[in-house]
């Protein structure tokens, strides 16, 4: 019988011979809180070793716009968001900007690090559709409609820090915008949408859209998680449901692995939607929260594995509990690579 030293062995295995996604992180906005702190180099000092570590091959890099901005510095605060990324990457070796299938192919076969960037909650477009298009021209790729607030595009759902349901749709102007979005080429983020928002955007949708960060709400109850009904709908039209790292989305009891708890998460996903629909997705809090509080260190973590070094020892979880290896394969990264390869534009 393998020993859980074993296990972990053979994860590292697989993270350096497969590629491994991370589908959400607060990227843009923590490397512009800490350039705004005086400091240079974010990605260098608080990410690429432990990218390496974890045989990242590909993160999804999110703007998101906190409440203070909107609604008039939302716009600069987004654009800065961008220019500072970009600024990081063309400094940063090994690393690389994705922004169609050819870059993707690069970044996997090179075993590089791609940074996919994307838009959490459309929140700073204010009602002008056409700026999706100024987005797409400046290398974004996709975007949820909202976060967790309400917004001209529909109704977002409820904060990691409560758990209510929150009612009202996509408005005219959201739909107007999914049409854009898909017209563009750029995928669709359901992560930050309310129930009644996830229904209307089945009907509406033409491509297939994913959910970046979000857990099962049949393992924990939390209207942040996506129902079974949901999750099977995702599935049906071609989409993948990143699992969240948050304790709070989680469902995290004092005293509880949190790691455990997030193979229970997964192994639900693969019952209900199948393994070639699952994926790892983030959301690595701690250190925006820093960047943005300007501390060294958190006083009450969030984050389930600390940072992405950690990512390993749940893809030995996995193992350990029995999940197939082509299964974990999947998981790990392969199903989100497979998903841009099929929707990003070809170069």
């Amino acid at each position: 019988m393998k020993t859980d030293n074993e296990y972990l062995k053979k994860a590292v295995r697989l993270h350096r011979e497969n590629p491994v996604v991370d589908a959400h992180l607060d990227l843009p906005g923590e490397i512009l809180h800490r350039i705004s702190s005086g400091e240079r180099n974010i990605i260098k000092n608080y990410y690429l070793g432990n990218w390496k570590r974890a045989g990242i091959n590909l993160i999804l890099a999110a703007i998101f716009i906190e409440d203070a901005m909107l609604p008039e510095m939302g716009l600069r605060n987004a654009m800065n968001q961008i220019a500072f990324l970009k600024e990081e990457i063309a400094s940063t070796d090994d690393v690389m900007l994705v922004k169609n299938k050819k870059d993707l192919e690069k970044a996997v076969s090179k075993n590089k690090i791609g940074i996919i960037l994307y838009a959490e909650g459309l929140d700073f477009i204010g009602k002008d559709k056409s700026l999706i298009r100024v987005l797409y021209d400046l290398g974004v790729r996709g975007a949820s409609l909202t976060w967790s607030r309400n917004n001209l595009l529909g109704t977002g759902c409820c904060k990691a820090s409560e758990s209510v349901q929150k009612y009202g749709g996509l408005t005219s102007f959201g739909m107007e915008v999914v049409e854009e979005l898909e017209r563009q080429g750029m995928f669709i983020d359901v992560s930050h949408l309310n129930d009644d928002g996830f229904k209307e955007l089945c009907i509406v949708a033409r491509r297939p859209f994913i959910a970046t960060h979000s857990c099962s709400r049949e393992v924990y109850f939390h209207y942040r998680n996506l129902t079974d009904e949901q999750l099977k709908k995702l599935a049906k039209q071609g989409g993948i449901v990143g699992m969240n790292g948050c304790r709070m989305i989680v469902g995290v009891s004092e005293g509880e692995n949190p790691i455990l708890k997030m193979c229970e998460h997964i192994e639900h996903e693969v019952k209900i939607m199948g393994a070639e629909h699952v994926g790892y997705g983030f959301d690595f809090c701690d250190s925006y929260d820093c960047a943005r509080f300007r501390r060294t260190e958190t006083e009450h973590p969030d984050d389930c594995l600390g940072n992405h070094s950690g990512i390993p020892i749940l893809t030995a979880s996995l193992l350990v509990r029995g999940m197939d290896e082509k299964d974990v394969i999947r998981i790990i990264g392969k199903n989100f690579v497979d998903y841009f390869k099929r929707n990003l534009p070809e170069g």
